[in-house]
């Protein structure tokens, strides 16, 4: 049994939006495991300009970094940033075989989301194999005292698969915030629409060493850092302020916040749980 059970859709989605309550978790002796779902090895061959492109830009942002690479190791080495992000936070690692859309093909050979913005659309009716496969590989996962979802901030397909398969699962589990959607005007508002009956929520409050907890773990992943943020001190302004935006919504929604705490992450519970397994 694990106390937490995190759902991470890509390797940086848990550090960068939940990256503090893991710091506190782990420091006061809880357990953690954090599982990627999007682990698996890409195809040889690049099936769209879209991925050219964006392992051009990681390779870029390694070689800023001053941490070397090259393209078709991309998911070796962001599994190695992986271990070392979480290695940070005290939690442990477990990366499911299962492909990035940008990565995934139909029976043709040619990719299922092709364009940059293909994956924050529908998913492809030919992926549904995908997310069948998604649940009953969730379903083999260790027990665990509380689980996370994605709660689907921003619509990317593979984080909206990864909460549609874990609901298929868990009973009653706790949504996160994706960051860095929820800077996007209207796209948390969009994401909580998804709920007819709204949702419960609970603040974790931060720490300062919490925070920067968070911050060093998001840094280790040194590919995808030029993607967010334009280098460590813009990363650890831009985290900090989200901590700051997660207070403000708290205040504005009557709690009240410790005088110690320095940032704040959300998770909500729905107030309509789906039907799943007994989970």
């Amino acid at each position: 049994m694990v106390d937490h059970l995190y759902l991470s859709p890509h390797f940086d989605d848990a550090a960068l939006s939940c990256g503090g309550q893991i710091a506190t978790w782990t420091a006061a002796g809880q357990s953690v495991l954090v599982v990627t779902i999007t682990g698996g090895d890409p195809p040889a061959d690049a099936p769209s300009e879209t991925v050219r492109q964006l392992h051009a830009r990681w390779t870029a942002s390694l070689a800023a970094e001053g941490a070397g690479g090259a393209a078709e190791a991309m998911v070796a080495q962001r599994r190695a940033e992986d271990r070392a992000a979480l290695a940070v936070l005290g939690a442990d690692w477990l990366h499911l075989p299962f492909l990035d859309c940008i990565y995934r093909c139909g029976p043709d050979g040619d990719a299922l989301y092709p364009g940059p913005m293909d994956m924050f659309g529908l998913p492809n009716p030919a992926d549904a194999a995908t997310l069948d496969a998604l649940a009953e590989a969730l379903a083999e996962l260790p027990p665990a005292g509380r689980v996370y979802l994605p709660l689907g901030v921003g619509g990317h397909v593979d984080h909206r698969a990864t909460r549609r398969a874990a609901e298929r699962v868990f009973a009653a589990p706790l949504y996160y915030e994706e960051y860095p959607y929820t800077v996007r005007p209207g796209a948390l508002a969009a994401a909580l629409a998804t709920d007819e009956r709204g949702w419960a929520v609970t603040t974790v409050w931060l720490s300062a060493a919490a925070l920067a907890g968070k911050t060093a773990a998001v840094s280790a992943y040194a590919s995808q850092l030029s993607s967010f943020f334009t280098g460590p001190d813009d990363l650890a302004a831009k985290l900090a302020d989200d901590g700051r935006r997660v207070m403000a919504d708290a205040l504005a929604d009557g709690e009240t916040v410790p005088a110690w705490a320095a940032g704040g992450e959300r998770l909500r519970r729905s107030r309509s749980p789906p039907a799943a397994g007994a989970r």
